[in-house]
């Protein structure tokens, strides 16, 4: 049944008319279905199956495929207006057999137009372009296309129209993009004042021109600094919200502004997408005054999508939204933000380095912190006044001890010898809880450190990262190691600047795991690891790290030496990061100086006299 605003504009032509087809029912009118049944069109466009019959121009862009998969596996009938036989294959398979029709058209050919809207009760129009061909302008696409498109609905009299315009479009506006999408706007509503108008913010999704350009390499120039705002919307929150208007006869008539939850720059988003893929993608800024012209040139001479001169004008518009018009809320259908999805979109921009793993989601970590005030006022008991004497009478002791092993650190370096001179202990450096500092015992850390050098030349390089426990009893085999014999080089990788003392110092945070001198890019023949928190982000990020400092396997075939020790419970995680470099979990448990409440495992792609690898573990 039509809804009230088509049956107000009903006539006695289209009544006559409506008759006339009756009578005479093209052979086009008859499908057969795949249960063999007979599938009769009737001349409002409705089946006698009681399905409905849309038409989508554009299905074959990126947010059609969305559309007409959600119609057909609806039992909708979908036709689909194409001009290109390769653009369309993809949407056969959309719905079931005979439920997807394709009929060539040109959207200058006004009787293909109508031919391909007569049976639908739905029309949607997708057709957009957002740069100009040698065949069409921006003005033929958006204004002259959808007028015909309009023109054909009111024609027949099609129950609804839903038109896709775009965020900002406005006649008035400096973009001639936005300027021919708001002018069609003003023609379908005085063509079919039923028309449904839709709004779509930046959209992304697998076919987008946002996540996959800021991805590309060749995506080099901006004139706005990419600082343009808005809020991209996920292509299949779009499609879906197209998909309730069919079905919702109070959305006719409306204009709908669909955006996501969050507002974002493109420079935003672009460090999304350099952190997805692991890359940083160069952008110049070039003046408007210089690029526009330069891109104008490009699109005239160049007839596919490089740059063109009002895309260069459309990065200084903000997106704008229109108070009165209708949301996703009004549809009952609550947006997804960019973040949650780039990973899904963007892992194929990832090099086979670093394309196996998880998400780089980026949680920050809040620490609690304690702060002890005393008031000049009050009063100290004598235990108290104790304990703060002997406090501040360690403290200068350690600094002092910090002084000494600092200045012998500067005059055995610059005598070229890396080594300290007698025995250290880690316990000058004093744990701190809130920055997840748990030494090794003695004992663990030396025999770490031993299985670190076994079989080790003067021509390797030893990198302990957030292990300092293992690198100052490393430093203690090398200061009583013969001057004869090998001696590796160390390397330090540590948050902690207080081992700064050390020349092997690397200040490293976990949260930037790959920003380190360049020197040591794929040096290190031997690694430890243990990540300073048990959870996915720190472990991943960790291990971005030792990807980055391992050497490439031998000729061999032979992967650098790797020990990874953290909490048991991190196993799964351990294993499917290092599954290429062979790691395992051993039966060796690594025992800390002040015994910790969680189970460590340490973890080696080598096994040794001192553990093997424990059974049943290399499938995790």
């Amino acid at each position: 049944m039509a809804s009230l605003p088509t049956a107000v504009r009903a006539t006695a032509p289209k009544i006559a008319r409506s008759a006339l087809q009756q009578q005479r029912r093209a052979i086009s009118d008859v499908h057969i279905t795949r249960t063999g049944k007979p599938l009769i069109r009737t001349a409002g466009g409705r089946s006698s199956l009681g399905a409905h019959t849309a038409t989508v121009f554009g299905a074959t862009g990126q947010l059609g495929r969305y559309i007409v998969n959600r119609l057909a596996r609806q039992g909708c009938t979908v036709i689909i207006p194409y001009r290109e036989e390769m653009a369309k294959r993809h949407l056969k398979v959309s719905g079931d057999l005979g439920r997807v029709v394709f009929m060539e058209y040109d959207l200058r050919n006004t009787q293909s137009i109508e031919e391909s809207v007569r049976h639908s009760d739905v029309v949607y129009n997708l057709v957009g372009r957002d740069y100009p061909t040698k065949n069409f302008s921006l003005a033929d696409v958006h204004i002259e296309g959808t007028e015909r498109i309009a023109e054909a609905v009111a024609k027949y009299d099609v129950d609804r129209f839903i038109h896709v315009s775009s965020y900002n479009a406005n006649p008035e506006s400096s973009s001639e993009f936005f300027a021919t999408k708001g002018h069609a706007e003003r023609v379908v509503r005085n063509i079919f004042p039923e028309t449904t108008i839709v709004r779509p913010a930046p959209i992304f999704g697998y076919e987008d021109r946002l996540l996959l350009k800021l991805a590309s390499v060749v995506n080099l120039f901006t004139a706005n600094n990419m600082q343009e705002r808005y809020w991209p919307v996920h292509v299949v929150d779009v499609g879906e919200a197209l998909e309730k208007m069919l079905y919702d006869d109070t959305t006719a008539s409306q204009t709908f502004e669909l955006y996501g939850p969050k507002n974002y720059s493109t420079a935003e988003i672009a460090e999304l997408v350099d952190r997805e893929i692991f890359k940083r993608r160069r952008h110049i800024n070039v003046p408007k005054a210089i690029l526009k012209p330069v891109a104008g040139l490009l699109n005239r001479f160049i007839w596919w999508d490089i740059m063109s001169a009002d895309g260069v004008e459309r990065e200084f518009h903000d997106q704008v939204i229109d108070e009165t018009a209708k949301t996703f809320k009004d549809l009952g259908i609550e947006p997804t933000d960019i973040s949650n999805w780039t990973y899904h979109y963007l892992q194929g921009s990832r090099s086979s380095t670093y394309f196996d793993l998880p998400p780089a989601t980026e949680r920050e970590m809040r620490e609690e912190k304690k702060y002890i005030h005393v008031l000049d006022d009050q009063v100290l008991s004598s235990s108290t006044l104790d304990a703060l004497s002997e406090f501040y009478a360690e403290r200068d002791t350690r600094a002092e001890q910090f002084a000494k092993i600092k200045a012998q650190a500067e005059a055995r370096h610059a005598a070229g010898n890396q080594g300290l001179g007698g025995k250290l202990s880690i316990e000058v450096f004093t744990e701190e809880w809130n920055k997840s500092q748990f030494w090794y015992a003695d004992e663990t850390a030396s025999l770490l450190a031993r299985q670190l050098l076994d079989g080790a030349t003067a021509d390797m390089t030893v990198a302990v990262v957030s292990a300092p426990s293992v690198f100052v009893a490393l430093k203690n085999i090398l200061d009583a190691t013969p001057p004869e014999e090998a001696r590796p080089k160390l390397v330090l990788l540590e948050h902690d600047r207080r081992f700064a003392v050390f020349p092997e110092f690397v200040f490293y945070d976990f949260a930037q795991p790959l920003e380190l001198p360049d020197h040591l890019k794929a040096t290190c023949d031997r690694i430890i690891l243990d990540p300073p928190f048990l959870n996915e982000d720190c472990q991943t990020k960790a291990a971005l790290t030792v990807r980055w400092l391992s050497k490439p396997p031998s000729v061999d075939g032979q992967q650098p030496r790797l020990l990874v020790c953290t909490g048991e419970r991190m196993e799964v995680i351990v294993l499917r990061l290092y599954k290429p470099l062979g790691l395992r979990t051993t039966d060796y448990e690594p025992v800390h100086a002040r015994c910790l409440n969680n189970e460590f495992y340490c973890y080696a792609n080598f096994e040794s006299d001192s553990w093997e690898w424990r059974p049943g573990k290399e499938d995790l």
